[in-house]
């Protein structure tokens, strides 16, 4: 059986399409778990009106807490013995989590990923289907930390209900996902990657992570899983630094976009940077290093560089409210 969380709060014009793709699963051995937060439209009503007719669904509604404590209510009430997650304005083809269990079954592992599609409103992006690749939790991580297929996403993922023992999500963190998925791969025995899409993820303009202040709580969340990883994994230590170089190089070209750069978050994140850049990492390539170089002596012209990307960026894929 698979348990299948779902957190809803204000988005009203997409979870009935959502809730609509689970239930159109074809595996039939599941349960869906709505949390839904009281807020400001019609999405709790849609929820209860789904859950009066349909009773794979266990409806909780409770007052708007974030979605760590959404989640972790939800994995409160958890009955299989898979764990899957589906973000409330995204949904799914109807055989996501049926491939995802066979590859659980064929190749004996811990943890299943799928591919994704990126919906824009004028366009559809996708990953590339490929052959299957089973992965050891170190192989699975260096993926995440390389941008390499998969990242630390609970949505494109079916996790046994074993790798959660003992963890759960902070509440103190905004980027929460970030650090429970890097310990749910850390414990699993094998990882199996389908890069075929069946996840739809919306990518919409006023989700969480566009929101003002997500530099902050993205590095915050990345701090917490460097010091993870280079305890837990030091084999990792060149493809974490890299990542860690790239994510704070990123800090500094959002801050410097923005505008309204705090002078001392911007000061933290170019000593971060020059920190990295000196370390002899050979899997630095030359596009990053150049980039580094800029965020270090030539942010007037990084910041004019990453606004003409973004500015191009939106004139060709636009994002969904």
């Amino acid at each position: 059986m698979i348990s299948i969380i779902m957190i809803v709060y204000d988005v009203e014009q997409y979870v009935e399409q959502s809730i609509k793709s689970v239930l159109a699963q074809t595996h039939e051995d599941f349960e869906l778990i709505i949390v839904a937060g009281h807020g400001n439209d019609r999405s709790e009503e849609i929820c209860r009106e789904y859950a009066a007719k349909d009773s794979r669904i266990k409806l909780i509604t409770c007052p708007a807490n974030g979605i760590a404590d959404a989640r972790n209510r939800g994995m409160a009430e958890v009955s299989g013995d898979y764990l899957g997650f589906v973000d409330s304005d995204d949904y799914i083809e109807p055989d996501m989590f049926e491939s995802m269990m066979d590859n659980i079954r064929k190749y004996d592992a811990d943890i299943a990923v799928c591919g994704r599609f990126y919906e824009f409103k004028n366009r559809t992006l996708s990953d590339t289907p490929a052959e299957p690749k089973v992965l050891s939790a170190s192989e699975a991580l260096a993926v995440t930390l390389g941008h390499d297929g998969f990242f630390l996403h609970c949505w494109d993922k079916l996790f046994s209900k074993k790798v959660f023992s003992g963890l759960t999500f902070r509440t103190d963190i905004t980027v929460e996902d970030r650090i429970v998925v890097d310990r749910l791969l850390s414990k699993a025995d094998k990882v199996v990657y389908d890069p075929t899409p069946k996840y739809h993820f919306r990518e919409r303009s006023g989700s969480n992570s566009k929101r003002s202040g997500m530099v902050k709580k993205n590095v915050e969340a990345n701090l917490l899983m460097e010091e993870f990883l280079n305890a837990e994994h030091p084999e990792l230590s060149n493809e974490c630094n890299r990542f860690m170089l790239y994510e704070f190089v990123t800090a500094v070209q959002n801050e410097l976009a923005g505008g309204t750069a705090d002078k001392e978050d911007l000061k933290c994140y170019t000593a971060k940077v020059r920190q990295l850049l000196l370390a002899d990492n050979p899997l630095v390539g030359r596009s990053l290093k150049l980039k580094a170089f800029m965020a270090l002596q030539m942010k007037p012209l990084l910041a004019a560089y990453t606004k003409m990307r973004q500015s191009r960026a939106s004139a060709e894929l636009e994002r969904f409210p």
